[in-house]
């Protein structure tokens, strides 16, 4: 009877629950971290890079499915500190070769206070134009986080890619 009278009250209440319920109003904030991604390609010895299924299409890459498991480290020298793994699929998935989706997980193994932590993201990707992709996750310190990144490749020769990840991303507090 009583919230027959007060209909703001339930509603108040019914707001208060939901938000409580969702998290929202959680603190988060913004954290930016870089590395650099080496990649050896296939033709080279020892490649962190292939390609597993190809519909050998002429004139397109068109299907292709590469699987990549590449060093992160902190600087743009193949001998800088290895810091973690970056882990994945690229496919092509565009009918005039303009792009490539990628679904990449960063594995920090020796990166201070993310090491044991992951990113999970998902995105279109050109090269050689700087590209942005979206971080859609992660686990342990990293859980619930959100964001993007920009990937610039700074060096590619016939038995090294590296490129620069700028990583922007809120985590739950």
């Amino acid at each position: 009877m009583a919230a027959a009278r007060c209909p703001w009250l339930v509603l108040t209440t019914t707001l208060l629950v939901l938000l409580a319920c969702s998290g929202a109003g959680a603190a988060e904030k913004l954290t930016h971290i870089s590395f650099y991604f080496h990649e050896v390609p296939s033709s080279a010895p020892n490649p962190t890079i292939v390609t597993v299924a190809g519909l050998n299409v002429t004139g397109s890459t068109f299907g292709d499915l590469q699987v990549f498991d590449n060093p992160l480290r902190e600087g743009a020298d193949p001998s800088s500190t290895l810091i973690g793994r970056a882990r994945g699929l690229v496919v092509a998935a565009s009918l005039d070769n303009s792009g490539m989706v990628s679904i990449t997980e960063f594995v920090f193994s020796n990166y201070g206070h993310y090491s044991g932590s992951t990113l999970a993201s998902l995105g279109h990707l050109t090269i050689p134009v700087v590209t942005e992709r979206s971080i859609v996750g992660g686990t342990g310190v990293l859980r619930f986080a959100r964001g993007y990144y920009t990937t610039q490749v700074i060096s590619s020769t016939s038995d090294l890619g590296v490129a620069l990840f700028n990583v922007y991303f809120t985590t739950k507090l």
